[in-house]
């Protein structure tokens, strides 16, 4: 009987055993909400089943809403799982504190009582009373539970029990590859539809309510089992014992703990999971890599979560996904689109490598504590795979525009026409196919400069070199091949596309490879020997016009690249 107790016992043990009603209280609550809104669905479906549908309109109407309904029930056994959740997080943080406040007093008591008893005890050992020392000895020898032990007997049962119930309805499962097991805390008979409900996953939306409240929860237990420590057993002089102490609270910290790992990991999939759609999106049709949306969500998961560095697999995992999405999202987006759209995937990618991607790692290392080392290494990799992709395709688009116009054009040797070339090669002022080609090369650097800049590769070249090196070579090693493949029709030439040769590799010498460098001495030097004491350009004033026409155009083309 509670009477038998001293009374700051007394009430400790009726609060905790009120609180032990309540827990039940609230699993019974919430199997009965999830069964009634179950059992409404069934009632719904038995009376459309009797009645009977009177035209072809009425039977669609009554299946639109049949499949509305079943939709609305599932939705409010969630909604109803939500609010269990919050109710029972409730519950925790209002009893807790006050059961600790009665837990002290009862300690306080305790220490108090055994301290008279003590006193008693020393009076009467030195006055030799006898039937004193008897008393003081039976009341010794009573056994009477104390505050640690109400603590581990009932509250401690109870609010695992409430933890559990918590995790079910906020979880439902655990997540793949956990240690940790839910057990369902109701609706064990329950239908098999209504148990698939319980046991799922909540969506998003509720997953995030749902993780606050853990959280909550998780911190309110921590703060009643750091506080259980000046409740314990009390030993025979009336002190607390100190060896072998643990908590009673111990157990259902650690269970909470763990739900919020768990909830908190979902948040991050989820938040990922959202973040990738919308940046795919705006990359697919856009051709954007929306980085500051990735920024964004890791900066909103460091608002969010309270156990970050528990969640660093989910937090690295998230972002390389994201950025995959992007990159096929960019890659969608240049099919059937000129080389400008890949041009700007590049851009983008630059960008996303020299600024966001740093901002990004320094958010995520911060978050994780350190954790992700090797986050930087692998979003380069992954956004410089396409980054490169697409900036070679272009390069080979380059080298098919650069092969049709690097040509030299129709060579007519017959002695009849030397007249006529004379007049011919007089009335331009640059020789058509040199004209051509430097046309080539300026257009491939104002397409590269109006999309990227001066933006350098990750290894230190700028994009605008690499291309005026791929036209550039493209040029003189499809003159070279053209003048080798016709040798026998420009040997009576030989000596003016000599002249012609050496200027392109004066001009274009800071982009030529030393490949190409190698083919252009060689063909040349093949010119030389072909030409057999051939005049050059010219005596005369027609040489030395044909010589001012090339320093013409090599001052056009270092006009035109701003060289």
């Amino acid at each position: 009987c509670v009477r038998d107790y001293p009374p700051a016992l007394a009430c400790l043990f009726l609060q905790t055993t009120h609180f032990r009603s309540l827990v039940d209280k609230a699993v019974g609550g919430t199997e009965a909400t999830a069964e009634r809104i179950f059992r409404g669905e069934f009632q719904d479906n038995a009376s459309n089943q009797s009645g009977s549908a009177s035209s072809s309109s009425e039977v669609a109407t009554q299946a639109s809403s049949q499949r509305s309904r079943d939709k609305r029930w599932k939705f409010e056994v969630l909604e109803a799982r939500v609010d269990a959740t919050k109710s029972a997080v409730a519950l925790a943080k209002n009893w807790l504190p006050r059961l600790l406040q009665i837990g002290l007093a009862t300690q306080e008591a305790e220490k108090r009582r055994m301290a008279r008893h003590k006193r008693r005890k020393m009076a009467s050992l030195s006055a030799n009373n006898k039937s004193a020392n008897k008393t003081d000895t039976s009341e010794g020898n009573t056994f009477m539970m104390s505050a640690h032990d109400v603590f581990k007997s009932i509250v401690n049962p109870a609010l695992k029990r409430l933890v559990e119930h918590i995790s079910y309805c906020s979880l439902g499962c655990a997540n793949q590859g956990s240690k940790y097991k839910i057990s369902a805390t109701f609706g064990r008979g329950s239908a098999d539809r209504l148990r698939s409900i319980l046991k799922s996953p909540l969506p998003p939306t509720q997953t995030a309510k749902c993780a606050l409240d853990l959280a909550e929860l998780a911190e309110a237990i921590q703060s009643s089992n750091e506080s259980m420590l000046t409740i314990r057993s009390l030993g025979d002089d009336g002190e607390a014992t100190k060896l072998n102490y643990q908590s009673p609270l111990e157990k259902c910290s650690t269970l909470a703990n763990d739900a919020v790992v768990m909830i908190e990991q979902r948040v991050c999939i989820y938040s990922f999971d959202a973040c990738a759609r919308k940046c795919s999106v705006s990359a697919s049709g856009s051709g954007v890599f929306d980085g500051d949306s990735l920024l964004q969500c890791v900066q909103k998961l460091s608002d969010d979560l309270t156990r970050s560095e528990e969640c660093s697999k989910e937090i690295e995992k998230g972002v390389l996904m994201v950025s995959q999405k992007c990159c096929e999202g960019l890659a969608g987006y240049v099919k059937d689109r000129s080389d400008a759209a890949r041009l700007r995937v590049v851009a983008e990618c630059a960008d996303a490598l020299n600024t966001t991607i740093v901002d990004v790692v320094r958010e995520v290392s911060y978050l994780t504590d350190g954790q992700s080392e090797s986050l930087e290494s692998n979003l380069s990799s992954v956004i410089s795979a396409l980054e490169r992709e697409m900036f070679d395709v272009f390069l080979e688009s380059v080298k098919r525009s650069v092969s049709s116009c690097a040509r030299l054009g129709l060579i007519d040797t017959s002695s009849e026409n030397d007249q006529k070339n004379k007049k011919a090669d007089e009335s331009g002022p640059f020789p058509p196919y040199l004209a051509a080609s430097f046309l080539t090369i300026v257009r491939c650097r104002a397409q590269v400069e109006r999309a990227l800049r001066d933006l350098s590769r990750s290894e230190g070249t700028t994009y605008q070199f690499l291309a005026l090196q791929t036209a550039s070579d493209g040029v003189v090693e499809n003159i070279c091949l053209e003048l080798k493949s016709k040798l026998t029709r420009v040997r009576a030439r030989a000596d003016v596309y000599s002249i012609h040769l050496q200027f392109l590799i004066s001009t274009l010498k800071k982009y030529l490879s030393d490949e190409i460098l190698s083919l252009a001495s060689d063909t040349r030097r093949m010119l030389l020997s072909a030409s057999s004491g051939g005049k050059g350009m010219g005596n005369g004033p027609e040489g030395l016009t044909a010589l001012e026409n090339l320093e013409r155009l090599g001052r056009v083309y270092v006009m035109c690249l701003g060289e």
